[in-house]
């Protein structure tokens, strides 16, 4: 009984601590975005300040999760990102306006990457290998939904973020106290000891798999246009954080449900499901009237974000290599958004559209082209299967004769 005991509580921090990091980087993704459009509405600029932040995330990710970070100066670090990153959110509608808001960005970064360390260091203190963050991230994702609140009063916003922010980094203080620097390594190819991998090498040259990873990089432009979209939603009469709620449940939601059958899915079932969740992401986008196309696309594209992620955790082929760089997926996802932002920039909602759109039907098209080689490689080994039969039976033919 006294060996059990510590076991659970190590769990217990683990799950607490992932959910941090979900919150964290759910919260910092939609709420920087927000004050963003406050200061530059509707502007490629904002979009800018969204990608400053995924290309920061990247390179600190990379030095935080090493383990080289003893806890003390972790737990340093996280002090001084979390007053940094408190005071730029709550002063930047308050006179600081974008120079804060950059000093909220770079802080908000370096103290998510430093609650991956705090994953990553409870994650290899465990004697076995715990099981994956299903769970812990979809209570992150309820934290930061209630955290983001109503997007609409961006002063309530700030000052909600501000608070939040502190209170995550004494509650990540208090959850590595005692733990041992780790002596192995660890997965490095993203955030949350791998729960947000960079892509595997070489994963794009499989069009079979496109499915799974599109639904991956839709996750990009949603959460970026979140903000706009809870906007453009509030004026159907739809709250702001109905439109938050809707689109974090559907990310994790059906996961959460669905986690026992998702691990013995195939690699061909898997890209259906995303195939199928982001086309009719598309359908419900240009067929439903406004805002429930908006609500479907968040719905549906959030949904296709879940079933590839969950699908990646048991399947470490799909994982980015061990001691590939976290900072290589942040440029990536720092490009796309800037790209993102020129389109909404100019098109607005067109743009958004049009990028989901597409996402959509290049995955409908590799999985029906990789469903048609798939039929016809059957059909030529089935061929020469009959082939080699006839053969065989035509060769011992004449010896039933003779004999």
């Amino acid at each position: 009984m006294n060996a059990v005991a510590p076991l659970a509580s190590m769990r217990v921090r683990l799950a607490l601590a992932r959910s941090c990091a979900w919150s964290l980087l759910l919260a910092g993704w939609v709420g920087i975005g927000s004050l963003a459009l406050v200061l530059a509405p509707i502007d490629w600029r904002a979009y800018a300040v969204v990608a400053l932040w995924l290309l920061a995330l990247g390179a600190a990710a990379a030095v935080a999760t090493r383990g080289a970070l003893r806890p003390l100066a972790r737990g340093v670090a996280l002090v001084v990102a979390a007053l940094a990153t408190a005071g730029g959110v709550w002063t930047s509608l308050r006179g600081g306006a974008m120079p804060a808001l950059w000093l909220a960005v770079l802080g908000w970064a370096v103290l998510t990457a430093l609650a991956s360390g705090v994953v990553r260091s409870l994650r290899l203190a465990q004697a076995s290998a715990p099981s994956p963050p299903i769970a812990a991230a979809a209570g992150g994702a309820l934290v930061a939904a209630l955290v983001l609140g109503d997007l609409a009063d961006p002063l309530g916003l700030a000052s909600r973020l501000s608070g939040f922010v502190i209170a995550t980094a004494a509650l990540l203080l208090a959850l590595q106290n005692g733990a041992a620097s780790p002596s192995r390594a660890g997965c490095r190819a993203g955030l949350f000891d791998c729960s947000l991998p960079a892509w595997p090498a070489g994963a794009w040259h499989d069009v079979q798999s496109w499915p799974v990873l599109l639904a991956g990089v839709a996750m990009l432009p949603m959460m970026a246009s979140l903000p706009l979209i809870s906007a453009w939603c509030r004026v159907g009469a739809i709250p702001a954080q109905g439109v938050v709620l809707l689109h974090f449940g559907a990310m994790f939601g059906p996961v959460l449900v669905l986690r026992h059958e998702v691990v013995t899915w195939s690699p061909q079932r898997l890209a259906a499901a995303c195939a199928v969740a982001l086309g009719t992401g598309a359908v419900l986008v240009l067929a439903a009237p406004a805002p429930y196309d908006m609500l479907g696309l968040a719905f549906a594209h959030g949904a296709a974000w879940g079933l590839a992620w969950a699908g990646q955790l048991w399947a470490p082929a799909r994982r980015g290599q061990q001691g590939s760089s976290p900072w290589h997926a942040g440029i990536g996802y720092a490009s796309l958004t800037l790209v993102l932002g020129i389109a909404v920039t100019r098109f607005g909602a067109v743009g958004v559209t049009a990028i989901h759109v597409v996402l959509a039907a290049v995955a409908v098209v590799a999985w029906l082209g990789a469903l048609v080689a798939l039929a016809r490689a059957r059909g030529r080994v089935d061929a020469r299967g009959e082939s080699r039969a006839s053969a065989s039976h035509a060769a011992s033919w004449p010896q039933a004769r003779k004999g």
